[in-house]
């Protein structure tokens, strides 16, 4: 026995010396070869330059990440320690936490450039990951782009995620494969507290795994949002080892930062891993918007295969309702309603698009909360027994609007001249994201206006440049009320604005209330409630609250020019203070990202030492980048 025992202490040690041996060559060709500095390396560890010394760090949060103890700064260190884990024994009872299985993107890609073989570094069995990637059943991937919905804090920008297609997948088929979605953990549910924690990084981001049936449930059916689909042309390697790399980070914490270590950010870093040399993140290195994130994608040669739209159940109701005449179309709603039963709308052929249109729109109240699930059921069940008795129809292909890459960059930038208080005066704008009311919706929601961190200035003539306006957040919602739709308009905005006149210096500010929108041949009105908090050193207590209507028209003046006009009037409780407004702005498309605008302003300030009007014309040019 003793002699059996110490043939085994020997053998073991000496298995021990020759993996030693095996680990000190593996050391000596990673440098050899300089994988350290390698860009896929940089890419499975998330190392990024910092913006002004250039020196790398990780943009992962979580020490778990890194094997080294500076691994989030040092590259090499990283190597060295990961590959001296990889050589770990295995762990017969815990075997999904060996490091092989905790990091397989990294060891995949070391075992690749190093030429490991099983004997050299054997494989340790992954339970775990092994399920989970059966399960998903990798062969390609496909981005997707749920657009802007405006209603939802996390969702003003639009989305962005990956679905993981399946070997012989169809049209029939591919609602059950699953996604891959990186999102902030967000508690808020109002737009002012997700973007200060968004703009700020405090929510974390957390990368999940789900079926596409849910996800197109939740975007198009709750939350009416239309959804783009890209099909890469991802090898089914390439595919696995995003899903290797997804398994890495998702175990990870990262700051989740609104305008650039977001959704969209993560989703490319997973590409740039799948196929090493792709630098698409590269693309995004200030910030990382959804829609410009999909436009560099489309952008990359040969990348995009094939590029689908999926209608939301909103914009398949407005197709159907386009179809009924208005007499048909309340009778429809009727029958939604429950004020009227399915057999009263007979059976022709205008019956059948009147029975479908009601059972959409039943279900869309149903998915949105609107209407209780046992009453939605029922209504269901009384409109598709009558449906299913009548034959089919075709009630023709729901019209596909412009694709999301052919919008205006959502930076811009503008300069102009004109007169401001009676004298000469420069203007120069700045917003970094992302759209307003005044900009071609090309590839945007109507009505939506989505500013953040807007900067205004001035330069009269004999002075120098004043700050008119810094704007951290700037959100409007005109939704068109519709016979079978009546949703709110709103608006909020903060931040500082020359609210008492060019003579006066900013102020900080809090606007915004609730509206309602009509849309006639073209023509979008709406109107606000305007409710605004404002502070200032000229005013008698140093704040004052105010409300009053806000009313306004958005023309289409032709295919490339835009008017708007509105007029507004504020009350406040310092009764010193009364303001009145006026404006027209006019748009018109020079070049695909450049327009000529001009605008006029008319304000009536009055206080105890101003009861005066300023007007502030100006022409310029814009530019979006």
């Amino acid at each position: 026995m003793k002699i059996l025992i110490a043939l085994g202490t020997a053998l073991s040690l000496t298995m021990a010396a020759a993996q030693a041996d095996t680990l000190a060559d593996t050391l000596t060709a990673a440098h050899d070869a300089r994988l350290a500095d390698d860009p896929a390396w940089a890419d499975l560890l998330q190392y990024e330059p910092y913006p002004i010394t250039g020196h790398l760090r990780s943009l992962a949060d979580d020490k778990g990440f890194f094997n080294a103890p500076d691994g989030a700064r040092n590259p090499t260190a990283e190597l060295d320690a990961t590959l001296a884990r990889l050589f770990e024994p295995a762990r017969p009872e815990t075997p999904d936490e060996h490091p092989q299985c905790r990091f397989p993107a990294r060891h995949h890609w070391l075992r690749q450039r190093l030429a490991l073989s099983p004997m050299q570094l054997p494989e340790q069995p992954c339970p775990r990951l092994e399920k989970w990637t059966a399960e998903i059943n990798p062969a390609g991937v496909t981005l997707v782009f749920p657009s802007a919905y405006v209603n939802s804090p996390a969702s003003m920008f639009g989305h962005t995620l990956l679905r993981i297609d399946t070997p012989e997948q169809t049209e029939a088929t591919r609602l059950l494969a699953y996604t891959i979605n990186y999102a902030a953990k967000a508690d808020a549910t109002d737009g002012f507290t997700f973007a200060l924690k968004g703009l700020t990084g405090l929510y974390p981001g957390a990368l999940s795994s789900s079926p596409y049936y849910a996800k197109v449930r939740e975007y198009s059916d709750m939350e009416s949002r239309d959804v783009w689909e890209y099909r890469l042309n991802l090898t089914p390697a390439e595919t696995r080892q995003l899903l290797r790399h997804a398994w890495e980070i998702g175990a990870t914490r990262f700051d989740y930062w609104f305008f650039d270590e977001n959704c969209s950010y993560m989703i490319l870093r997973l590409l740039d891993v799948a196929r090493p040399g792709l630098r698409v993140a590269k693309q995004f290195y200030w910030t990382a918007i959804p829609v410009d994130t999909v436009k560099g994608v489309v952008a990359m040669p040969d990348l995009v295969t094939d590029i689908r739209f999926r209608p939301s159940t909103g914009t398949e109701l407005a197709h159907r309702a386009s179809r009924l005449t208005p007499t048909s179309l309340d009778a429809a709603i009727a029958v939604a309603d429950g004020r009227r039963t399915p057999q009263s709308l007979g059976t022709d052929t205008q019956a059948i698009e009147q029975l479908e249109f009601a059972d959409r729109l039943v279900s869309l109240r149903g998915h949105a909360g609107k209407l209780d699930q046992d009453e939605a059921l029922a209504r269901l069940k009384a409109i598709q027994i009558i449906r299913s008795q009548l034959p089919t129809i075709d009630t023709g292909a729901i019209p596909v609007p412009p694709r999301p890459e052919n919008g205006h960059a959502s930076g811009r930038a503008g300069l102009a001249t004109g007169r401001l208080d009676g004298t000469n005066a420069l203007f120069l704008d700045l917003r970094p994201a992302y759209h307003d009311l005044l900009d071609a919706e090309t590839g945007y929601a109507r009505g939506a206006q989505i500013r953040f961190l807007d900067l205004g200035a001035s330069q009269r003539e004999g002075q120098g440049w004043r700050l008119d306006r810094f704007l951290p957040v700037d959100i409007v919602s005109v939704a068109p009320r519709l016979s079978w739709t009546q949703p709110l308009s709103w608006k909020v905005r903060f931040g500082w604005e020359r609210t008492l006149g060019a003579r006066r210096a900013t102020g900080p500010m809090v606007a915004g209330g609730p509206g309602a929108a009509w849309e006639w041949k073209g023509l979008l009105g709406y109107v606000f409630l305007e409710n605004q908090l404002l502070g200032h050193g000229d005013l008698q207590k140093h704040w004052a609250i105010g409300s009053g209507p806000l009313a306004g028209l958005l023309w289409d003046v032709g295919a490339g020019s835009r008017l708007q006009l509105e007029a507004g009037r504020q009350w406040f409780n310092d009764r010193r203070l009364d303001r009145s407004t006026a404006r027209a702005h006019l748009r018109t498309r020079l070049t695909p990202r450049d327009n000529l605008v001009a605008g006029y302003e008319w304000t009536h300030i009055e206080l105890p030492d101003t009861d005066r009007a300023e007007r502030r014309l100006t022409l310029g040019w814009q530019h979006y980048f």
